[in-house]
């Protein structure tokens, strides 16, 4: 997402690290707290057969509305208070928890657990590499859209050539990018937080960089679940 970059300012190594770990500590509590409102809304779902239905009756009207959010999020942040942006992501979430809602429904409750616990592990294995590594992965950002548009295009061509062989060839690739993305984006968001210093920059900053997170890790965990999930 576009932010807003002040003046280059010179800053010792450890106030480097004091800005970057207090900017991270706050992307990942907004992270923390839209993934809660997703899973208790998701939840909620699957327990409630009137809701279950009518999510499953108007998923395309909910998938909409996550990306009406998410572009409001994008276009209008400028205009947006820290505020309001934040309560657009949590109702982004909210959305996202009544569209998983019936697709989760379909499987054990044993093969979801396992496959969030092998996202989470792999989610936090990569954020850590991209925390800690020496290696600038900058260079991976192009490279990395141009898989995300080759894999929205496969994945629109087998939803009417139906092949399960490319349903798994298309869903490993797909666990290697949003890993590789984890561990982009959380190198880029570290720099970030050096660089941004006006309190509210800061403030759209980590909700921005929550959103990119929440995405990366919802991508994998729909991804993984293809190889793990059960069916119910």
């Amino acid at each position: 997402m576009e932010q807003e970059y002040p003046q280059q300012i010179q800053l010792t190594q450890e106030q480097y690290a004091a800005l970057a770990k207090a900017y991270l500590n706050k992307v990942y509590t907004w992270l923390a707290g839209s993934m809660t409102v997703t899973a208790g809304v998701a939840i909620y779902a699957m327990g409630s057969d009137k809701t279950l239905t009518w999510a499953a009756g108007n998923s395309l009207w909910l998938l909409l509305g996550t990306l009406a959010c998410l572009l409001i999020m994008i276009f209008f942040r400028r205009m947006l208070t820290a505020g309001a942006l934040g309560v657009i992501f949590l109702s982004f979430s909210a959305l996202w928890g009544l569209v998983l809602g019936p697709v989760l429904s379909l499987y054990t409750t044993q093969s979801l657990g396992v496959t969030f616990a092998c996202t989470a592990g792999m989610f936090g294995a990569m954020a850590l590499f991209g925390a800690t590594t020496k290696r600038n992965l900058s260079g991976l950002g192009r490279t990395l859209l141009m898989l995300l548009f080759g894999l929205i295009i496969a994945g629109i061509v087998n939803v009417f050539v139906g092949s399960t062989t490319a349903d798994y060839v298309i869903s490993a690739i797909g666990v290697i990018v949003f890993a590789l993305f984890t561990a982009y984006d959380t190198q880029r968001i570290l720099a970030e937080g050096a660089w941004l210093t006006d309190a509210e920059a800061r403030a759209k900053g980590a909700i921005d960089g929550a959103v990119e997170l929440y995405l990366d890790f919802l991508n994998l965990f729909l991804y993984l679940l293809r190889f793990l999930g059960n069916r119910d």
